[in-house]
C-alpha cells in the first residue's frame, strides 16, 4: 500500500518536473567531476548550483531541483551522492 502510495506521489511530482531523465544524468556526471576537482566544502550546494547554471536549466526549475536534493538529505555537493541520488532518479524519470 505504501510503496503504491509513493508510486503515485512520484507520478504526480514527475508530472510537474521539466527537468528530464537525461538532463538529471549530465548533472550527476559533472557533479562528479566537478567532486573531483573542487571538492566538497561540506556546507551548501556550490557545485550544484554551477552545473545548473552552465545547463541553462531555468531559475524556478534550480530552485525546485535544488529543494528536492534538499528534502531527500542533500545539503551538500557529496551528499546528492550520499543520500539524493535515489530520491532524484525516482523522480525524474522520463
Amino acid at each position: 500500500m505504501i510503496k503504491r502510495f509513493n508510486r503515485i506521489r512520484f507520478s504526480k511530482l514527475n508530472k510537474k518536473l521539466k527537468m528530464k531523465k537525461k538532463e538529471l544524468e549530465k548533472f550527476l556526471n559533472r557533479l562528479e567531476e566537478l567532486l573531483e576537482v573542487n571538492g566538497c566544502n561540506g556546507r551548501d550546494l556550490t557545485n550544484a548550483e554551477i552545473i545548473l547554471e552552465e545547463m541553462n536549466i531555468p531559475k524556478n526549475e534550480q530552485i525546485e531541483f535544488l529543494e528536492n536534493c534538499r528534502k531527500s538529505g542533500g545539503f551538500c555537493d557529496c551528499e546528492i551522492f550520499l543520500n539524493s541520488e535515489e530520491y532524484l532518479r525516482e523522480i525524474y524519470v522520463k
